[in-house]
């Protein structure tokens, strides 16, 4: 008798002793055993799949799996397996048999891979030592069967494994794509001020939502192309610098990418130069807040300064904190341009003689008005100073000291803007 006549003859003779269990085979499949091998095989497929879930159950002791569904799942395999060691050619794709239910809590649990492989190698030691078993009671004729059983199994499992991590990672990809999509929504709520519960938030961002936060916008100007490495390392660079021990990110479809820090403390906030940030690439660095408002208005310190370094073509990019006043003036560029105009006058014009007197302004302010100290950083004389200071009142059209506030902040809308002269139109123009 030739080794697949010794298989058909042990597959054709199993039956189960006893009681075969609570669990009766059904379906199609269960259907097309009865009709090709007979009763006793399906007795036997529910006799030996309660016998292999006991010792399943024994390895994995969890309470919590879904064992009416994993008894299921196993019914089926069993199944199938007869059928194919039966040479049925019309069985279902095996991904058809991993129940969503099963895949789902798998993945809910976080159950790893290696774990559901080696469920299931323990069920084919089960099976196949039935099978074994099952072969040698028929004597010679059985025991030349036994090659072919091992053979015939092993493959038969490394089908539904791989079958099943298949479903499982369709699964995870699933869930995490629906996770994403959570997070977006929650991430977009808080930064349009949405309201939103605070301890589901927490849970799903997987940040201190109560803490302090960081903000850091990442992107790059129109045209610009950038490797996904590089802008990783800008991320990574940020958060270490930060020294924060939760990151969290969120992309645009404009490209942006929009890194937050938290911590239980004010994270350090680094500079533009800390992050050595390549070519094109530029960045808008927060300032840290805490709590959900703190999450809101570091984002938006950060979009700011990120659209003004890209208007300015800002090596690097820009820093809230070094630019605050500025940000808030020209987020309408056409008025920040008026207001400069209004402000500085004929100081405001775009000329190399009118640059320099801004900048013997800004120094002037940044002593204290104090003359020896500013003509000092200047390298200048003080009375070349005082006669400068002179010319400055004249085109200001009024003293240094009046005004002072509003003189100042014109000066710094105008160094960051630049071109502040670009859109006066003059009464001979």
């Amino acid at each position: 008798m030739s080794a697949a006549d010794s298989l058909a003859h042990v597959i054709a003779t199993l039956d189960w002793e006893g009681d075969p269990g609570p669990a009766p085979l059904a379906g199609s499949a269960a259907d097309r055993l009865r009709a090709r091998l007979g009763d006793g095989a399906t007795r036997w497929v529910a006799g030996a799949t309660e016998q292999s879930l006991s010792a399943l159950h024994a390895q994995l002791r969890d309470a919590l799996a879904p064992w009416p569904v994993i008894r299921s799942f196993a019914q089926h395999v069993l199944t199938a397996s007869l059928l194919a060691l039966a040479g049925d050619d019309q069985l279902p794709a095996a991904t058809e048999a991993i129940d969503h239910d099963l895949a789902a809590d798998i993945v809910g649990r976080d159950v790893p891979l290696s774990d559901i492989t080696d469920a299931l190698r323990t069920l084919q030691h089960e099976w196949l030592t039935l099978l074994i078993d099952a072969a040698v009671r028929l004597g010679g004729e059985g025991v030349g069967a036994v090659p072919e059983l091992a053979t015939s199994v092993g493959a038969t499992m490394d089908a539904w494994i791989g079958a099943a991590t298949e479903a499982i990672v369709e699964e995870r990809r699933r869930v995490y794509q629906a996770e994403q999509v959570r997070i977006r929504s929650t991430v977009e709520s808080l930064v349009a001020a949405v309201p939103v519960d605070v301890e589901s938030a927490t849970r799903l961002l997987r940040i201190r939502l109560l803490g302090w936060h960081l903000g850091c916008a990442i992107g790059s100007p129109p045209g610009g192309t950038v490797e996904r490495r590089v802008l990783e390392s800008v991320v990574q660079g940020f958060a270490r610098f930060a020294g924060a021990d939760r990151m969290l990110r969120y992309e645009t479809t404009a490209g942006t990418v929009h890194v937050w820090v938290t911590a239980e403390r004010a994270p350090r906030t680094p500079t533009v130069e800390d992050l050595r940030v390549p070519s094109p690439l530029l960045v808008g660095i927060g300032e840290p807040h805490p709590g959900t408002d703190g999450f809101r208005r570091t984002f938006l310190e950060a979009s700011d300064a990120l659209q003004l370094a890209g208007r300015l073509g800002a090596s690097g990019g820009v820093r809230y904190g070094d630019a605050a006043l500025a940000i808030v003036l020209s987020r309408d560029e056409e008025r920040a341009r008026w207001f400069v105009e209004h402000a500085l006058g004929e100081l405001a014009a775009d000329t190399p003689e009118m640059a320099e007197m801004r900048d013997t302004l800004r120094v002037f302010f940044d002593t204290r008005m104090r003359i020896a100290p500013a003509a000092e950083r200047l390298f200048l004389h003080r009375n070349t100073l005082i006669n400068r200071l002179e010319r400055i009142q004249a085109l200001l059209g009024h003293g240094v000291a009046e005004r002072s506030a509003e003189t100042q902040a014109a000066l710094a809308v105008a160094e960051l803007v630049g071109d502040v002269r670009e859109s006066v139109i003059r009464p001979d123009g």
